[in-house]
């Protein structure tokens, strides 16, 4: 996508979002026959289309995480000085707040505290999920390079190198 699409497309979501909230498959369901109508029914004939929606939603997830709310707040400051040193080090500037099925941006959060609760927990939730399959995938590795070399399995179409019939 071209920038100047790209651009089209982020201001498009903002739209909807101001409409339909947060939500991020919502969005990309209302708008993505508006916004790509050659691409979904291609998608559709070639039964791509579930991909394509993913895709897109993955996309407007991006941009909802990433909104710059200079018009919405200048400064965290002006929520409380005592926070701002701590809004400086998040990494995002919306969380995902399941309550509300959206990102919400870290301000409105901390004007309401319960969507903040929400969004930690969530957040804390998905890492012990990760830390979980961390440990797992240390486990096969650990199987992997304590076991002597691995010998194919029998297949048992063959005898002796020879085929079965």
């Amino acid at each position: 996508m071209l920038d100047s699409q790209s651009a089209a497309f982020a201001e498009r979501v903002w739209d909807h979002a101001s409409r339909l909230g947060n939500n991020a498959p919502r969005i990309a369901d209302e708008m993505m026959e508006a916004a790509f109508p050659l691409t979904c029914t291609q998608a559709r004939q070639e039964g791509a289309l579930r991909m394509l929606r993913t895709g897109i939603i993955s996309e407007v997830k991006r941009i909802l995480r990433n909104r710059d709310d200079r018009g919405h707040q200048a400064d965290f400051a002006e929520v409380c000085a005592a926070f701002a040193p701590l809004v400086k080090d998040l990494r995002s500037k919306s969380y995902f707040v399941e309550s509300a099925a959206e990102y919400v941006s870290v301000p409105d959060m901390i004007t309401e505290p319960e969507l903040l609760d929400d969004a930690r927990r969530f957040m804390r939730r998905k890492g012990i999920e990760c830390v979980a399959e961390a440990d797992r995938l240390d486990a096969l590795f650990a199987a992997v390079t304590a076991a002597p070399a691995i010998q194919p399995l029998p297949n048992p179409d063959f005898n002796l190198g020879k085929r079965v019939h």
